[in-house]
């Protein structure tokens, strides 16, 4: 009996670490914090990036209250599928729109370099159709375009916000501040294997300076609506679901310890994509980020689909049973 019962509770535990980390591997936090960024990028103007910012939350605050609504009539196992489901195809639709842009973008990093004052470190970068067309070396660039620049100053990296080449006084200042956290707390939950006070002396170092065409501004609003597309699903499923399937598959004599540690697992995820996101963004793009994201989701959507149990109405025995192999 104590071999089933410690069966029972490793099999909860991995499932419920796979699904936690899964979950931040969807890329929920970076979309969401970079939304405005990335549907610049896509062709959106600066006020419709913000008001597309604002659909998503509405998305994401409508779509949890049916999920809320819809949790104890169909189930967690069949929320989780259906949201999983879901996010794999809105992300790689969104993958797929990038990369048809993402191939005409260039890189003009050692051009910015050079603009870094010495002094302090700092560098201001004034961007239009004459400052592109310097920056590229004289070849002839798109209009409209936009920059984005990928910066680090030691073992932190920011990202300036994008500007186009169309917008009058478009301009990207890079300081010190704008990168380094403003503490020692501040920094571990940004990079908790960075050096603050070797950064603080660390000079500006421009990792990507990318200009990129922009696309028609119908581009922009399907990129637009493949990202809420993404935010209803997952707010219908992994949004609503997740804690509550996973407190009632956890065995009560290890729920404390093991939902502990899934949870330590699952902040270890958010903070690793959250490191890594904008210097993966500046080298490979977009795309690529969406499509690694897709590819975690599914293996989301195989643990949600064919290992989870469903746990709505299931007493604890019942779950245990799942995980013995038995058949009701």
């Amino acid at each position: 009996m104590e071999t089933k019962a410690n069966y029972v509770a490793v099999g909860a535990f991995v499932l419920a670490c796979v699904i936690l980390a899964c979950n931040q591997a969807t890329g929920i936090n970076s979309i969401i914090g970079y939304n405005a960024t990335i549907l610049i990028q896509a062709g959106l103007s600066d006020a419709h990036a913000h008001l597309g910012y604002v659909i998503l939350t509405l998305v994401n605050f409508l779509v949890t209250m049916i999920g809320v609504v819809l949790v104890d009539r169909k189930g967690r196992k069949f929320l989780l599928s259906l949201g999983s489901a879901g996010i794999i195809i809105s992300l790689i639709a969104t993958g797929l729109v990038f990369h048809q842009t993402e191939k005409q973008r260039v890189d003009v990093k050692d051009a910015v370099q050079a603009l870094v004052v010495q002094s302090n470190q700092t560098a201001v970068v004034e961007f239009n159709a004459d400052s592109a067309a310097k920056l590229l070396a004289g070849k002839s660039a798109a209009a409209p375009s936009t920059l984005v620049v990928i910066y680090s100053y030691g073992d932190f990296h920011a990202a300036s916000p994008v500007v186009r080449s169309d917008d009058i006084n478009a301009k990207i200042k890079i300081n010190r501040d704008s990168c380094l956290p403003p503490n020692q707390v501040a920094a571990f939950f940004q990079n908790p294997f960075a050096d603050l006070e070797k950064s603080k002396l660390a000079p500006l170092t421009i990792d990507n300076a990318l200009i990129t065409p922009v696309p028609p501004e119908s581009t922009g609003w399907l990129t637009a609506v493949c990202i809420f597309i993404f935010m209803a699903f997952y707010a219908v499923g992994p949004g609503v679901c997740v804690w509550l399937a996973l407190s009632e598959l956890m065995p009560t004599r290890i729920r404390s310890n093991g939902m502990s540690i899934a949870l330590l697992l699952n902040q270890a995820v958010s903070t690793t994509i959250a490191a890594v996101f904008l210097p993966s963004v500046g080298k490979h793009g977009y795309a690529t980020m969406f499509f690694i994201f897709a590819g975690c989701t599914v293996v989301y959507f195989i643990t949600a689909a064919f290992f989870l149990p469903e746990t709505k109405g299931k007493t604890l025995e019942e779950i245990e049973e799942h995980f013995e192999g038995k058949k009701r």
